[in-house]
């Protein structure tokens, strides 16, 4: 599927609206994914997503346990989702991508996008600021950059919580998180 550069400054544009909508006044931590997926109405930041919501939900699962599981009973309720987003953003976590659009929609490699993502963490935060890269091919592109710029990156490689993934995703996440956390 072709998309014209018009569509693509669109979409880029919905995405960057919904993320930085929940970005926190004072970064604390950030994520880098992937990119968005492949289906335009699923987004980590979009409040109503019924499925295939998993990036979301284990995330959410290692910091939030309880509120994730309310949210989950709600049938995903929008409003629990955007508490869940409220309180991600309050305690000074943001996820980003390395793709600033679904992956499907660029015929590039990944790589030719970290030049943009160092731009545009130049512009965001310290270098200090604690980084964790979620996915195996996310780490392996953006770790070694990431370190050389004097970033403050997690060593570990972090599957996608998909694929039976889970949970190795939730035990490198966690351990991730709270060993990055001492730097905050």
């Amino acid at each position: 599927m072709e998309h014209s550069r018009l569509d693509i400054e669109f979409i880029k544009a919905r995405y960057a609206k919904a993320r930085n909508q929940f970005k926190p006044r004072n970064i604390k931590m950030v994520f880098i994914g992937e990119g968005p997926p492949d289906n335009l109405d699923r987004y980590f930041y979009f409040a109503d997503v019924k499925k295939h919501d998993s990036l979301f939900l284990e995330v959410m699962g290692v910091l939030y346990p309880e509120q994730k599981k309310e949210y989950l009973a709600s049938r995903r309720a929008t409003s629990l989702k955007e508490e869940l987003l409220e309180r991600f953003q309050e305690d000074g976590y943001w996820f980003i991508s390395l793709s600033e659009v679904p992956c499907s929609l660029v015929e590039e490699p990944l790589e030719n996008f970290l030049p943009s993502l160092l731009e545009r963490l130049k512009n965001q935060i310290d270098k200090s600021i604690p980084i964790i890269l979620i996915k195996a091919n996310v780490y392996d592109i953006c770790y070694a950059p990431l370190v050389a710029n004097g970033y403050n990156a997690y060593h570990e490689r972090i599957p996608y919580p998909g694929s039976g993934q889970q949970g190795v995703f939730r035990e490198k996440f966690s351990r991730g998180v709270r060993l990055m956390g001492d730097f905050v």
